[in-house]
């Protein structure tokens, strides 16, 4: 019986942070960052039990929880086997692989 439900629990979890997530890609795109940030840090909680999916890692700002849209509060390079993203918005740099 127990198994059961810490899957739903999951299941619900990963359905929460999904959807604040496109709550704060909606709130993001319009302008209103603040809604988005607080979107992202409320799916952080959540995913503090259960890791955030590796998809929604690479979505916000690790320093000021900014909700990724390229061009608008990120730029995009890639060199040298690797993805950089800078942050517009506090100047922070992720570095992430690609290829293989």
């Amino acid at each position: 019986m127990y198994r059961r439900e810490a899957a739903e629990a999951k299941r619900i979890a990963r359905e929460r942070i999904d959807y604040l997530f496109s709550l704060a890609g909606n709130f993001a795109s319009r302008g209103e960052e603040e809604w988005g940030r607080r979107y992202i840090s409320l799916a952080i909680r959540i995913g503090m039990r259960l890791d955030l999916p590796v998809g929604h890692r690479r979505e916000y700002c690790r320093n000021c929880l900014t909700y990724f849209i390229p061009s608008k509060t990120v730029r995009v390079r890639v060199t040298r086997g690797r993805v950089v993203l800078t942050c517009l918005r506090c100047g922070h740099i992720a570095r992430f692989p690609y290829g293989r």
